[in-house]
């Protein structure tokens, strides 16, 4: 096979795979995640963060920090810790505004004022789209349950009486 009937041969493999790819459901289901409205681009994110939770949409996955937590340890290979704060700052991550929130990164809501109760965690899988983010998560969806949805973590937070802080790995 020559070089340019390979670079063919993959250039048609990468078009049916993202044919397949566009059609094909990456989420649990609809009534699982009550949000359908992912885009392809969103659904190509590979943030190593992002395709291990997925891996596990629609099974349990505990209360939602323990499910982040879990994720982190087994992408990264280290103990996130259990703190709602100090835990992502002691495993190298630092905060950023919502405006920079890429796949990958972790949403934490948190009491305002000691951040030690925690309101809700969630792994970042999508851009932000207005006041509107893209999560995987636990406990949302579905008691325990994983799941893939958008919501407005600043609103909610706030609904609680807490804020949510954007951390991000590096």
């Amino acid at each position: 096979m020559t070089i340019s009937t390979a670079v063919r041969s993959l250039a048609a493999a990468a078009l049916v795979a993202g044919a397949a790819a566009a059609t094909m459901p990456a989420t649990a289901s609809a009534a699982e995640t009550g949000d359908r409205s992912t885009s392809a681009v969103q659904l190509l994110a590979v943030h190593p963060m992002v395709s291990h939770a997925r891996a596990y949409l629609g099974q349990s996955g505990g209360q939602c920090k323990e499910f982040v937590q879990r994720i982190h340890n087994e992408v990264y290979v280290s103990n996130l810790g259990a703190g709602y704060w100090s835990a992502y700052v002691n495993a190298g991550y630092h905060r950023i505004s919502k405006a920079e929130v890429r796949a990958g990164d972790i949403i934490q809501e948190t009491d305002a004022a000691t951040h030690t109760r925690g309101i809700h965690t969630a792994i970042v899988s999508g851009n932000p789209d207005g006041p509107t983010i893209r999560v995987v998560d636990s406990n949302w969806v579905g008691y325990e349950r994983v799941g893939e949805h958008t919501y407005d973590p600043t609103a909610h937070a706030q609904s609680k009486g807490g804020v949510a802080y954007y951390w991000r790995k590096g």
